[in-house]
């Protein structure tokens, strides 16, 4: 509850409602037909890239991703305003994106911020508590539901597996408008194609700590490289073109590799060529 104070409240609000005035409703039976989208969130708005790095939504992330990769990211940024009329959406979950299974790891987990108050009568989102444990056959039953009433500047967080859907907007004059910042494995491939979404422009004034959670680096070992390089440089204003690749390799791994290169007698072709090298100088 309340983990925006008053000011980021007001900023989030002033943002997302500027920008939602210009987006159309939806037209599909997911996505709903008196639902607005968006996504590109962090172009569009300066409070959301505060949210994204507080420490107590990091600290979950931490808690949960890190047992399962290297370094994680935002899988997607995407607000969603249902307006007036809007029946409840389809209960489903979000790990549907990653068709592989892996009973008891997280591959993702949902932050939905309260941009308005959520209530039951105008679209509070609905989730199923313990869903993420349950067999993919089983439906919920109506008392299996609640939804998460909270205050404006107040986050649900749930996991990917977990039974939701947005709620039914049943007033007739009140939007309900959420943001979901979702964070995912680092070695998965994100629901959001950032690297389009965002200019480079904008993307180098971010801090690291954001430029590396949407994706500019490298998840060991060498997953994510550009040019052999990590990501992050071109940020940065390196030219990396026709540079030494690097390896990115786990910190576990890197005693084996240099035993085995003793061991075949790497270390004197190694020798040899740095020889040549500088004759050749």
């Amino acid at each position: 509850e309340g983990l925006l104070d008053e000011e980021q409240v007001k900023g989030l609000q002033a943002e997302m409602h500027s920008s939602f005035s210009k987006v159309p409703v939806c037209q599909g039976n997911f996505f709903g037909f008196a639902t607005k989208r968006m996504s590109s969130i962090f172009a569009r708005s300066r409070v959301s890239r505060e949210m994204a790095v507080l420490p107590a939504v990091l600290g979950v992330m931490d808690n949960f991703l890190l047992k399962s990769c290297r370094e994680y990211q935002v899988n997607l940024t995407q607000a969603i305003q249902i307006c007036p009329g809007e029946p409840a959406q389809i209960i489903h979950t979000d790990e549907l994106l990653f068709p592989f299974d892996h009973p008891g790891v997280q591959a993702m987990i949902n932050c939905m911020w309260a941009v308005d108050d959520f209530t039951a009568e105008n679209g509070a989102t609905h989730v199923v508590p313990g869903s993420h444990k349950w067999t993919k056959d089983r439906q919920p039953e109506p008392h299996d539901i609640t939804h998460g009433d909270m205050k404006a500047g107040s986050l649900l967080i749930y996991f990917g597996g977990l039974l939701h859907g947005g709620g039914a907007n049943k007033t007739k004059d009140t939007l309900r408008t959420g943001l979901v910042i979702s964070y995912c494995l680092g070695w998965l491939r994100q629901t959001e194609n950032h690297y389009l979404a965002l200019p480079l422009s904008l993307v180098s004034t971010f801090p690291k700590r954001l430029q590396r959670l949407l994706g500019y680096f490298v998840h060991e070992p060498n997953l994510g490289c550009v040019e052999g390089q990590d990501p992050i440089r071109l940020l940065e204003g390196a030219n990396i073109a026709n540079g030494r690749f690097e390896e990115f390799m786990p910190e576990e791994i890197r005693p084996v590799l240099e035993e085995h290169r003793k061991n075949s007698g790497a270390e004197a072709v190694f020798n040899d060529r740095k020889a040549y090298e500088r004759k050749q100088a």
